[in-house]
């Protein structure tokens, strides 16, 4: 049992903190065990359900799943030559399992400022691997989130992406990861408030205000979900915009002032996730989970295809 230091005159100061230091340490490993046991049964839980997407499990495993890949040399190294996967790749997840490690693989290890355009990078997961250890990251979303992580000098801005509070030519590097869909549409499924005026896809004018805050020689890396046009409601309001071939050519005639812009395409199968093209990649639906709890035999979990550009201005 441990002393009662209040009571007990006899201890030192030194020796109190000493002893409320180490209490502190029991509870917090004590909290981390339950945590983890509480974790390891829900994958479990997932993966003993059939892996159904968004069922108990889910997310943890996907996270789980995208630490590894970011591990893995030679999965990074197919992501960055933009080769071949294995089959069953990120079979039953949705399209962060691509979009995590394409990104990653194209981020220099250079202590840059970094702009999240969106948010899809602040989880502990991502915001912890080597490539973020020595950069200026600011993460700029609609609202505050659940989590954050200031802690690690990660820096929180919320507002408008047509509207950035940023001097030109600040950022070396900006992602934006299946943000620009978002633009202009329904998003209380994310601000919990009220929207206001007209719903309609504004990404084009996203990107100008991205292009107007990268310095000359940044990157910019963005995806958005791709495939056939599709708004993609919640509550039956459209929240989000799938691109196709036509939003797609709409979306890079506004990059042609940068000095260079590149497309690549996955998609989604039976077989899990692999490189593509947009021609194979131009028929595919978006599963919406918001919309039915019946799944595919494919057992998407989202988006079946993604275009991922990348710019340098």
């Amino acid at each position: 049992m441990l002393p009662d230091m209040k009571r007990n005159k006899g201890f030192s100061e030194k020796t109190k903190s000493l002893l409320k230091n180490m209490v502190r340490k029991i509870f917090a490993r004590a909290r981390t065990a339950v945590g983890t046991r509480s974790a390891r049964a829900d994958v479990k839980a997932y993966i003993k359900g059939g892996r159904k997407p968004w069922s108990r499990g889910y997310n943890l495993s996907k996270f789980d799943f995208v630490t590894n890949v970011l591990n893995n040399d030679e999965l990074m190294a197919k992501f960055g030559a933009q080769q071949v996967l294995p089959d069953g790749y990120g079979y039953g997840y949705d399209e962060r399992v691509v979009e995590y490690p394409w990104t990653l693989s194209r981020l220099s290890a250079d202590s840059s400022k970094f702009l999240d355009a969106g948010s899809v990078f602040n989880f502990r997961e991502i915001v912890e691997h080597p490539k973020f250890s020595g950069k200026h990251v600011t993460i700029f979303t609609l609202a505050p989130e659940k989590h954050a992580f200031w802690e690690k000098g990660i820096s929180y801005c919320y507002g408008d992406l047509r509207q950035l509070p940023f001097r030109d030519n600040w950022f070396d590097e900006i992602c934006t990861i299946s943000t620009l869909g978002h633009v202009g549409m329904d998003n209380r499924i994310y601000t919990k408030k009220e929207g206001s005026g007209q719903i309609g896809l504004e990404a084009e004018k996203a990107v100008k205000e991205l292009i107007r805050v990268l310095r000359p020689g940044g990157k910019i890396l963005a995806s958005v979900v791709f495939g056939k046009h599709q708004l993609i409601e919640w509550n039956g309001s459209p929240f989000a915009e799938q691109f196709d071939s036509i939003l797609l050519k709409s979306l890079l005639r506004v990059f042609s002032s940068c000095s260079s812009v590149s497309v690549s395409f996955y998609i989604y199968t039976k077989n899990g996730w692999n490189i593509s093209t947009e021609e194979e990649c131009q028929g595919v639906e978006y599963f919406n989970i918001h919309t039915t709890a019946l799944f595919d035999p494919d057992n998407a979990a989202a988006a079946r295809a993604v275009a991922l550009i990348e710019v340098v201005k």
